[in-house]
């Protein structure tokens, strides 16, 4: 319902756990672990309850491109996807990210309303320490770049809200910081260095490098202020 999709390392301290969907909180789904049976959130990776509540242990987020199927084929001709299994049809639907509002049994569960935005509308939210800034989605046209600053440490956004794709990078390269701008549609730094949206060096001086992840992902606004409530709003 929230239209996020987060990559976690299953990994966390040391054990690997398997999940299950468990139920919602703050209208977004949480997920139980089939080793402890400790409830997680599927949103930062912490623990609810359970036995590992309290004890410190959090899954790490991992970068995730969230784009349309054409994009992810462009960046990846060679990649598999999982094969369609007629017994599931009925289970499969067709996904609109950002839209169809919440329904009563999610919304049940969300303990407030941030009015700052509507529910539904689609952001990225990046997070660097006890720092959170969302990116607004629908405030730009095309393939954009977004240059800010969380927990005073500069960061760059790649936004591309025609298929709903964003990812966050350091913006501290060999220890400079670079200043980013799409150029000609490609993505390309002040040394002359072209990127793609996944933070990858395919051109220029500094060829085969990688832009150094920041946690954060495509959602709708209700969630990450449910969880972030003091986020701040980029442009707003």
């Amino acid at each position: 319902m929230c239209s996020s999709g987060v990559g976690f390392d299953p990994v966390a301290d040391g054990t690997h756990y398997t999940f299950d969907v468990f139920g919602l909180y703050e209208g977004l789904f949480v997920m139980a672990d089939r080793e402890t049976g400790s409830v997680w959130t599927h949103f930062d990776g912490s623990v609810l309850k359970g036995p590992l509540a309290g004890t410190g242990v959090a899954l790490s987020i991992v970068p995730m491109v969230h784009t349309t199927w054409e994009t992810w084929l462009d960046l990846h001709p060679d990649t598999l996807v999982l094969d369609w299994y007629e017994e599931y049809a009925s289970r499969y639907r067709k996904v609109d990210p950002g839209k169809g509002g919440l329904s009563p049994l999610f919304e049940a569960t969300v303990s407030g309303a941030d009015d700052r935005l509507p529910g539904n509308e689609l952001v990225f939210g990046a997070g660097v320490g006890e720092d959170f800034g969302a990116y607004v989605l629908g405030d730009h046209d095309g393939l954009t770049v977004v240059s800010d600053t969380l927990g005073d440490h500069p960061i760059v956004v790649f936004i591309d809200p025609t298929t709903d794709f964003a990812l966050a990078f350091s913006a501290v390269v060999d220890g400079e910081t670079r200043s980013f701008s799409v150029v000609d549609g490609a993505i390309v730094d002040d040394t002359g260095t072209t990127w793609t949206i996944e933070g990858i060096a395919v051109d220029g001086p500094g060829a085969g490098s990688e832009l150094e992840f920041v946690t954060g992902f495509v959602t709708e606004w209700y969630g990450w202020a449910a969880y972030h409530p003091e986020t701040s709003i980029h442009g707003r």
